[in-house]
């Protein structure tokens, strides 16, 4: 935020004020907008106090904005990360590689080297093609299996494009093993604006068998990522 900014916001002025003060300065030519920083402290602690088990992992493609990006990562969240440019822009704000989970289950495979090279190891897939890329270029990965979410409810829906049924997850883990491959959890989506608990329910129930098929094969999974929660309710 820019001086005359930072000064209005530390004489505890409401949103729509700032904005009207800067419009109303007539010096303002470019479009511009406003973001609380406190109100993302807060919602952050929030989660903290109330899910104490469940990390957040900012996706950084919700919002790249430097500041944003560079507040959170001094608040100690992890970030998922969806491209190499995200990788690095998360990276240059000194956060731990141990802290981003590469949550793109289709990735180049100048990506995939990429995230080998700067310590990046924790990455979802969730398809053949991607386990046998994975064991050629980062075989020390620690892999997530995304599967399908329960979208039922959901706005803006994502299983179209990503997830591996769950019929398809006993096979996938076999191929993991016999590559070598370290999976290490499972990771859903629900999609955006999934406002039913019980799609939640659904869908941990469904990774806690893939869980099962894990433990079979003899892969340690530790890790469960539940994908985004619904953005009116936490961003």
């Amino acid at each position: 935020m820019d001086a005359e900014v930072e000064k209005i916001y530390r004489d505890n002025s409401s949103i729509e004020k700032i904005i009207d003060d800067k419009i109303a300065s007539n010096v303002q030519e470019r479009s511009f907008y406003v973001v609380d920083m406190y109100d993302i402290y807060k919602k952050h602690m929030r989660w903290l106090k109330l899910m104490p088990r469940v990390k957040p992992f900012y996706a950084v493609k919700c919002n790249n904005l430097p500041e944003i990006v560079a507040f959170l990562a001094s608040l100690g969240t992890g970030f998922d990360c969806a491209s190499k440019q995200e990788i690095d822009q998360v990276l240059s704000y000194g956060v731990d590689p141990a802290n981003i989970i590469y949550a793109n289950p289709c990735k180049t495979r100048l990506f995939i080297k990429h995230a080998k090279n700067v310590n990046v190891d924790l990455m979802t897939f969730d398809n053949e093609l991607e386990l046998r890329k994975v064991a050629q270029l980062h075989p020390q990965a620690k892999l997530v299996l995304r599967i399908k979410g329960n979208e039922r409810t959901s706005r803006c829906k994502f299983n179209i494009k990503f997830g591996a049924d769950l019929d398809s997850c006993y096979d996938l883990l076999k191929i993991a093993k016999q590559l070598e491959l370290n999976v290490v959890g499972v990771s859903f989506h629900n999609g955006s604006d999934c406002g039913e608990a019980d799609a939640y329910q659904q869908s941990i129930a469904a990774a806690k068998v893939v869980f099962s098929l894990g433990k079979e094969l003899g892969h340690e999974m530790t890790l469960l990522d539940i994908g985004w929660i619904p953005r009116r309710r936490y961003c």
